[in-house]
């Protein structure tokens, strides 16, 4: 007997069901047993599987709201740094800027930074709930360094094309008044560059008395030839194809031209929409796709904002057990650049008559 079948027995044999059934014909009943044992049949199968897929989804928020945690305390140590960096504050853990390249990755392990606190949790949930935060500019989404303060003091102080001030940074600067930060010297920069020139001329002139053609060799650039590079590609295939390979790389350039947004689309924003348990408005746009990506951009970010208390909690069940959180694999690749920057630093240092310490 199949699986189906044994389920239709189970409905004839149920004598509440059929007290219910009676009163509608007896076709519609037919009908309605054959399609009710199939989809039961797909629950028992797959129910399982719905189950988890709806519990990850509510997981997901929370996983990804830990994520944004590590947003806020990114704030604190860029605070710290510009207050180190312009010998304001002493930090026994930062004996080097690029320290607090290593402490990025790190952030929720940092010793030296206040745990997050409650009031914290609210002004980022503001700041998510604000109307001038686009998932687009935020650094956690575009991989962007939140540390790398020559950038972002740039980008602070002038019209930086490379990157744009942090609009997290910008949010919290205007509620709590650091701005300030942002306009203090960067005085240890300063020194520790004066130290690594030293070590560099000296390891440069070591390493062309080793290799008499290395200078000749440094001062002959190479070209780089970029496939991806549209513009020399057209170029390229204009010149060098025939009549036929022009027409097809031109069809094929037209037949992949909203490649790259159907990709971003259903990996991103359509799933997320799709996932909503929930209305998801979408606001009027002269640009369908930009609307689509808006409409997901705001539904993440109320979803974050949902779920950043319990994220919260579960962050302070770690601090106050002292149970360390796991550490970046990118933490470890740090520490060995932070060694040869540290290594540079010393080494000018003793060139330069100094003792071998980072006491400058």
């Amino acid at each position: 007997m199949s699986n189906n079948d044994f389920i239709k027995n189970e409905m004839k044999e149920n004598m509440a069901m059929q007290e219910y059934l009676k009163k509608y014909s007896e076709l519609s009943v037919s009908s309605f047993i054959d399609f009710y044992a199939f989809h039961k049949g797909l629950w028992l199968q797959y129910g399982k599987q719905y189950v988890e897929s709806q519990e990850n989804e509510s997981i997901k928020w929370v996983t990804e709201a830990a994520k944004h945690l590590c947003i806020i305390q990114q704030k604190k140590l860029f605070d710290a740094q510009c207050l180190w960096r312009a010998e304001k504050l002493e930090i026994k853990e930062v004996e080097i800027c690029y320290d607090f390249q290593v402490w990025e990755d790190d952030i929720l392990n940092c010793p030296f930074l206040e745990p997050i606190s409650e009031d914290d949790v609210t002004l980022y949930t503001q700041y998510l709930l604000s109307e001038n935060v686009d998932i687009e500019d935020n650094y956690y989404k575009m991989g962007e360094q939140w540390q790398d303060h020559k950038e972002i003091i740039e980008a602070y102080n002038t019209n930086n094309e490379n990157r744009n001030f942090p609009e997290w940074y910008d949010f919290y600067n205007g509620r709590r008044g650091t701005g300030v930060y942002m306009t203090l010297p960067d005085l240890r920069c300063d020194k520790e560059a004066f130290y690594m020139n030293i070590a560099r001329s000296q390891n440069r002139k070591e390493h062309e008395a080793n290799n008499p053609t290395a200078q000749k060799q440094a001062n002959e650039p190479i070209a780089v030839l970029n496939y991806f590079d549209k513009y020399h590609r057209d170029w390229f295939v204009s010149t060098f194809e025939n009549k036929e390979v022009k027409e097809y790389y031109k069809a094929f350039e037209w037949s992949a031209r909203n490649d790259e947004l159907k990709e971003n689309l259903e990996f991103n924003a359509l799933n997320i929409l799709y996932s909503a348990n929930e209305p998801v408005p979408i606001e009027a746009n002269s640009n369908w796709a930009k609307a689509l990506k808006k409409a997901a951009e705001k539904y993440t970010l109320k979803k974050i904002a949902e779920a950043l208390p319990e994220a919260w909690e579960q962050y302070m069940m770690n601090v106050e057990m002292k149970i360390a959180f796991p550490e970046d694999k990118k933490t470890e690749s740090y520490k060995s650049i932070r060694k040869m920057f540290a290594d540079c630093i010393l080494k000018g240092r003793v060139l330069n008559g100094e003792p071998e310490d980072f006491n400058f």
